[in-house]
Order: C-alpha cells, then structure tokens, then sequence
C-alpha cells in the first residue's frame, strides 16, 4: 500500500473514508489538488516496451486518465504485424468480458427505472429457469439436487447464480462440457439461449459460491425483454451515444475495419512467428484465431448480442464509460446513473461469500480479490479491509481498472489470445506511486 493510503487509513475521519474506500469511491480528492510525477510514469511505458520489444506482444495501448484530463498515454507498434496503421486511442480491441461491466451498467440503470429489481427472481423474465436442478461441482455422475433457492438478478450480477463456462473458459465439471455439447453458444436468439441453458444443470446452489459464467449473458436476455429492444441498440441509446463511444458495438463496420487490431498468440512450428524484412524486432508471435474465429471473420454481425463477451471498443470510448462510472454516474454533464446507483458497481452484493470464494474460481493470483455490481474489487494485501482498484479484463488481453482513491482510470489494451499479460496490478501500482499531493 503506497504512503498515501496509509495516511490516509491513519488520519483524522480516517473510518469515514475507509468506508467509501471499501463500498464507493472515496471522493474526497479534488481535480486542482492531484498530480503526477511524469518520470514516475514513464516506468510503465519501459516495461511495456519490454514486452514490445521481445517480440511477446504485437502492440499496446495504454491510457490513463483523471477528471476528463490525460495522465499517462503511450501507444506502440500498429494493428498487424508488417501493417503501416498505427494503433491509437482509436483503435478497436475485442473487449471480450470486458463488455461485462458495461452490460451491468445497463442493468442498473434498469433497475433505477424501476424496470427490474436486483432481487427479481430470472424466472419472471424468463419462466423456464422456474425449478432448476444442480449437479454439486458440476459433477453428472453424482445424484442431482433440486436448486433450494430461486436465481435473482443479484445473482446473476456477482457471478452466483450457480452458471459456468465451457471448459476453455474456467468451466466446472462436466456440466461444463455440456455447454459445448449442448451447442449454447450457437443459439440464435437470446430466448433460444435461454431455452438451452434451462435445461442444462447449475454447477452450484444459487448464492454458494462465485462461478465465473454466463450469467451477463442472461442479462443481457433480460435487458432485451424487458425493453423491446435488442442488446446492442438499447446500450447505444442509453450509453454509447451519450458517452460518445463511437467506435463501440457487437460488430465493426467495414470502413472502421482498418482500426481493427489483430489476434495473435504464441509462435508454434505449425504457425511460425512473420519474418518481417527491416524489422529489429524478432517476433515470438503468430496471427491467432478468436474462439475458432480468423481475423475475415472476426466482428462481423453477430445472431446474439453476446452480453458477457460481444462487444468491440477502443481506449478512448471505454475510458469514457469507466470515467463515466469513476464520477458516478455523470460525464460532462450528461447523467448515465444516480450518484446511489452508481455505488451499486463498488458494492460488495455478496459479502457472506468472503475472498476465499474469488481465489476458488480464479487461484491463487486473486485472493486478494472480490466481486461488486459487475467489477472486480482488487482489496488491499495489507489486511485493513480497503479496496485498492476496481477491474476487469478480457480474452484477448484487454484491461482496466477505476482507482479508488482518485477516481483516475486507465486501460491497457493489446491482443493476444490466450491472455498472459496483466499488467494491471503493476501499472496502477506505478501510478499510486507518482502520485503528488
């Protein structure tokens, strides 16, 4: 915990902002009192270039903002391999479970309509999740078990309401596999999902334990009932034009193709890295498929508005929402949630589950971890019980957090898939540090 925090924990009203640390934003720092120590800041852009330059990663974008106002930016390398287009705070990243959060904002703004209720039970939207049976750890060889409790939309938000993913995916058991066999994700309509996730057994009472999952995705089935609206218009009508997150959606349209960034991953003997003729850098890397998807395929018109994993953004557009979220709700003047709302996302929903329930899923990397209103809470390693950053990230390495003591955001964006590069811990670390006051 950098010396700020530590003062701040031991000074005067030091309960009052402990509190807000772990259950809001803290807000009690104003634009005109924080700086930055650029020298400090330019520690993240070595350590990316690192990577850059062993040839590990085929670009990266990294953007740091505070009260609409640039911290840190450092971009490098272009959209493809060999390619002459530069990438940028435009350029255009899967987001994978990082449309996530976005899909929760959508949810909450619902619910402050008054069009949902975080404890409405699935099966008023969706009568066929009314009785469900459970198979314990996903096992199907074991008897199974009447659920004893009906799955809500709080569930569903904290990843609780006893889903999982296919195996590829941190999925559990059997069951898990069942996803997959099933044919789940070849649906053709959010009501189709949902029919063919009904039948398939829960890995877990609802409101056990957390199980990372599809359950956005069946939020997403709501938001689309409850408003008459596929997914990807309502959230341009309620977020991204607002937000002014134009190059944000469930698909990238073709004369925004040439911002697009490609997928790679690990160099094999069957799919060797480019040898690029001037090129200093000897690349480790290969152009990758996306869950079976080439880079011809990729962001084309999806049948389903994948709420848990769909949507396309770039540093700029999302900066904008997690801003947004960072202010509670409010970005230049244009109200996305209630201040009380926006809370919501920093909140501990589940507090009886305790962080053993996060390191179960994700291992030991997160046991410092927990799960709010559809952000990831990185708490303190130093046992005072504050919450250091909000977060999350996605497949094709993309990630972000919300500071918690300043309300600064920031994102780190390049694609590789699988992802193996978090870099989100050390470079809030990095901006804790340059912190002036």
């Amino acid at each position: 915990m950098n010396v700020v925090k530590k003062q701040i924990i031991k000074g005067r009203g030091s309960m009052r902002l402990l509190f807000f640390a772990v259950f809001g934003l803290a807000g009690h720092v104003t634009a005109e009192d924080v700086q930055y120590d650029q020298s400090k800041l330019a520690e993240i852009g070595t350590k990316l270039d690192q990577l850059y330059e062993s040839g590990v990663i085929p670009n990266y974008v990294v953007d740091i903002r505070r009260a609409g106002q640039p911290v840190y930016f450092r971009a490098r390398g272009n959209t493809e391999l060999g390619g002459s287009v530069p990438v940028s705070d435009q350029s255009i990243y899967v987001l994978a479970s990082m449309s996530k959060p976005i899909v929760s904002t959508a949810v909450l703004k619902l619910i402050e309509e008054g069009k949902l209720g975080l404890d409405d039970p699935l099966a008023k939207y969706f009568p066929q999740f009314e009785s469900m049976l459970v198979a314990p750890n996903g096992d199907l060889d074991v008897p199974f078990e009447e659920a004893n409790t009906a799955i809500t939309i709080r569930h569903l938000l904290t990843h609780t309401a006893g889903f999982t993913y296919p195996p590829e995916v941190l999925g559990v058991g059997d069951v898990a596999e069942l996803y997959n066999e099933i044919g789940l994700f070849g649906a053709n309509s959010s009501e189709e999902f949902g029919d063919i996730l009904s039948q398939i057994p829960l890995v877990a009472h609802p409101g056990e334990t957390f199980n990372y999952s599809v359950s956005i995705d069946v939020l997403g089935g709501i938001i689309e009932q409850v408003t008459g609206k596929r997914l990807s218009a309502h959230l341009k009508e309620s977020i991204f034009d607002p937000l002014k997150m134009n190059n944000t959606g469930f698909f990238v349209s073709d004369e925004k193709r040439q911002l697009l960034a490609k997928i790679y991953g690990p160099a094999s003997p069957n799919n060797p890295a480019p040898l690029i003729e001037n090129d200093p850098i000897e690349w480790k890397i290969s152009e990758a498929l996306y869950f079976g998807r080439d880079f011809e395929n990729m962001g084309r018109k999806p049948l389903v508005d994948s709420g848990g994993g769909g949507l396309f953004s770039s540093s700029n557009d999302f900066l904008q929402y997690a801003q947004m979220v960072a202010n509670y709700g409010e970005l230049n003047g244009i109200r996305i949630l209630s201040r009380q709302t926006a809370e919501l996302h920093f909140q501990d929903l589940m507090p009886g589950l305790g962080l053993e329930a996060f390191r179960a899923n994700f291992g030991e990397a997160a046991k410092y971890m927990k799960f709010g209103g559809g952000f990831g809470i990185k708490m303190e390693e130093d046992g005072s019980g504050a919450a250091d950053y909000y977060f999350w990230g996605g497949a094709a390495n993309t990630f972000f957090w919300i500071d918690g003591e300043d309300q600064s955001v920031g994102a780190f964006f390049t694609h590789i898939a699988p992802p193996r590069y978090n870099m989100t811990d050390q470079i809030e670390d990095i901006v804790d540090q340059a912190r002036i006051k």
